[in-house]
């Protein structure tokens, strides 16, 4: 053990050898907290340098995001949704631009139960792309399972606007406006979804259900 004066500052020897042209950061604490000094100088950068950096950390960002969702397929390949979440989490994170990430993160998080996480996750994607006819059907879905009845259903009337020839969309806006007694327009509804797929057996029942 080496012993020091009192008037003697402590040597502060770094832990890690600087790479890839980056400053590294510090392992050992300072000896003294002082406010004069900030914990860590960094060296600025040359601004012709910057926009490789930014360019790198994108990439990293996106190798990143397939890491964590190619960690939560294979938790969900379990069936181990909780232990999926944080990795989905991160996957959307990492790589905000990618709508298919939002959109397994809002699955899952209903699957769990997170209605409010789900919420979140497929308006984040319509925030970006107001014409993703799935997420505005996986909203519709978790707004009529919390009985919002008439919100899904404009969910759904605006998936049909995108996905006009989608069977099960008419079929469920059919089921919203059953719900708040629109009887005549649920059955126009149940009738379109039929002519898409005359063996929709979800709008055979219905339609029969409400003559």
């Amino acid at each position: 053990m080496t012993t020091m004066q009192k008037t003697q500052a402590p040597t502060i020897t770094p832990a890690i050898q600087k790479q890839n042209g980056f400053q590294p950061i510090p392992t050992r604490i300072r000896d003294v907290r002082d406010g004069q000094v900030p914990p860590l100088v960094v060296e600025p950068m040359a601004e012709q340098n910057k926009a490789a950096v930014r360019q790198s950390l994108s990439e990293l960002g996106t190798k990143l995001a397939e890491i964590h969702r190619t960690a939560a397929e294979a938790w969900l390949s379990q069936s181990c949704y909780e232990q999926a979440l944080p990795h989905l989490d991160a996957a959307a994170t990492f790589s905000s631009g990618e709508p298919e990430y939002q959109m397994q993160l809002g699955f899952v998080r209903y699957v769990t139960g997170d209605d409010v996480g789900a919420i979140n996750a497929f308006n984040t994607v319509l925030a970006n792309d107001s014409t993703n006819s799935e997420a505005w059907f996986n909203l519709a879905m978790v707004l009529f399972g919390q009985s919002q009845f008439a919100e899904a259903e404009d969910c759904f009337r605006r998936t049909a606007e995108i996905t006009p020839n989608d069977a099960q969309t008419w079929n469920n806006r059919g089921v919203c406006l059953w719900k708040m007694n629109r009887i005549t327009d649920a059955r126009t509804c149940f009738q379109k979804a039929l002519q898409i797929d005359p063996n929709d057996a979800d709008a055979i029942h219905n339609i029969a259900s409400i003559r």
